[in-house]
């Protein structure tokens, strides 16, 4: 049976978020796209978006679950396929464009109409049959698409196809940047929307770690998650990502997705899962032990980590540099690692020499949003550039930090085998001497990984922890996994 949230009936986003919320999204981009281009922007140009194509499985008749793509769902807050959306800078308007189908279509699916999505959109609507004769009678000097490549997947983000803007005048390079920081900076009701869908996913991390037990799988860890939060807050039918659920050893592995081991009595497992409010995500993940009481050393190590996030927690603000708060970071880890003896030498020289990438080989986090790893982390001329070495070139941004920005906080202490006996591979040059890999196989026997990893907003004075509502210490964890109250 699952639980009812005590919470849900204050939730105000079951059907879906508001119109405003886009229709803000909208005039924010087009201002940004007047200060930015100045005079340089055509008088008359429009900016032409393409959505998402339904995509079927292999050769077969039966699509994948559809996810808008997520700049036209940012700008135009519709999740229905093969759409276009164009916005007019002059007039400051939004024009959606749906594909026209066929009555026959009624037997087998939602048919979506011009009127049904003018109504459920509060934006003009046409038919993508009639985006030629809107082109001729807007008559656009210069048609600007958004081309660009995602810095975190090296992956170009979808365009228009070419019958679209042939014969008018194009404009590739100007308004990807600027949508993507735009994106960055979240506002109010966007703020919001990432807040609710960390309750949830607050929530929904208390039911599995209250019902973790020896002898279960880490598949039903991630069942236990999913039908809480979509039992009591169904708004997002497709997860953000997929979920994260490793024990023993699979907490060391990042992005760790079997999810079909059986859970070990003295074992510790890491767990990364989120749910999203309309595709505005929440990214949290919880470390425990699966028998809810925490050995010595797991309790040593988890708590480097936990300094390790709430130092950084305690200093970040407007003006700080997420380079310097990754940093941060490794030094307490490593710190932690030596006052345990795992490691031995000067602090700054193993900085110096990174050796924290052996223990922490991700960056501190990354901007969160619409996406999971929201676009903006590095944008020419807009943020610093990418720096280079192990782990610093893992970090997917180095932003300065600014009031409105949305980021996860998410350090981590892992012990791999390869990487603690110097297998890094050629282009990777790292001194091991530092490790004492005797005394990490002692703690390695009790625990392979640990992450914590919370959302915040960066706000005018320092950040708003939106993950707060998590037990944390270990004397929370382990009252919560006892059914007991942790919360002061």
């Amino acid at each position: 049976m699952v639980e009812t949230s005590s919470v849900a009936k204050d939730f105000p986003y079951f059907e879906s978020l508001p119109n405003s919320l886009f229709q803000d999204n909208r005039a924010r981009f087009i201002k940004n796209v007047k200060a930015k281009l100045g005079e340089s922007l055509a008088p008359n140009g429009v900016a032409l978006f393409k959505g998402y194509t339904e995509i079927l499985k292999y050769n077969s008749d039966c699509p994948y679950p559809f996810v808008q793509e997520g700049n036209f769902y940012y700008l135009f807050g519709v999740n229905l396929p093969d759409c276009y959306g164009i916005i007019d800078f002059k007039n400051e308007e939004a024009t959606l464009f749906i594909p026209k189908l066929e009555n026959i279509y009624k037997i087998w699916m939602t048919v979506p109409t011009v009127e049904f999505c003018e109504k459920r959109f509060d934006i003009k609507t046409r038919y993508i049959e009639d985006l030629p004769s809107y082109l001729a009678e807007k008559s656009p000097e210069k048609i600007y698409i958004n081309s660009g490549i995602n810095t975190d997947s090296g992956v170009a983000n979808l365009l228009p196809e070419e019958k679209h803007y042939l014969g008018y005048g194009l404009d590739k390079d100007s308004i990807y940047n600027i949508l993507a920081d735009t994106r960055v900076y979240k506002s109010e009701a966007e703020i919001d929307a990432l807040r609710w869908a960390t309750v949830i996913t607050v929530e929904g991390h208390v039911q599995f770690m209250r019902k973790c037990k020896p002898g279960m799988r880490e598949s039903q860890i991630e069942t236990l998650f999913k039908s809480y939060c979509e039992y009591n807050y169904y708004c997002d039918r497709i997860s953000p990502y997929i979920a994260i659920c490793g024990c023993g050893n699979g907490a060391a592995t990042l992005h760790y997705n079997d999810n079909d081991k059986i859970l070990k009595d003295g074992e510790t497992i890491l767990c990364d899962l989120a749910h999203a409010v309309h595709h505005y995500t929440s990214d949290i993940t919880s470390s425990f032990p699966v028998n809810g009481k925490f050995t010595q050393k797991q309790r040593e190590i988890y708590e480097i980590v936990l300094k390790a996030s709430r130092e950084v927690q305690s200093i970040m603000k407007p003006g700080a540099s997420w380079v310097d708060m990754h940093l941060l970071a490794e030094r307490i880890i490593l710190t932690g690692l030596r006052d345990l003896g795992l490691v031995s030498g000067d602090i700054e020289e193993m900085i110096e020499g990174r050796v924290g990438y052996i223990f922490m080989p991700h960056g501190l986090g990354h901007l969160i949003g619409v996406e999971v790893h929201e676009v903006g982390g590095y944008l020419e001329g807009i943020t610093p550039e990418r720096r280079q070495g192990p782990g610093l070139k893992n970090l997917r941004t180095a932003r300065v930090l600014d009031n409105g920005i949305t980021i996860t906080v998410e350090p981590g202490l892992y012990f791999r085998d390869f990487l603690l006996d110097g297998e890094f591979g050629d282009d990777l040059k790292i001194d091991i001497k530092y490790l004492n890999r005797e005394k990490i196989r002692e703690y390695q026997q009790e625990i392979s990984g640990v992450r914590i990893e919370d959302v915040v907003l960066v706000t005018q004075d320092g950040i708003e922890n939106f993950s707060s509502g998590l037990p944390r210490t270990v004397e929370e964890i382990e009252a919560c996994m006892r059914g007991e109250e942790w919360r002061k």
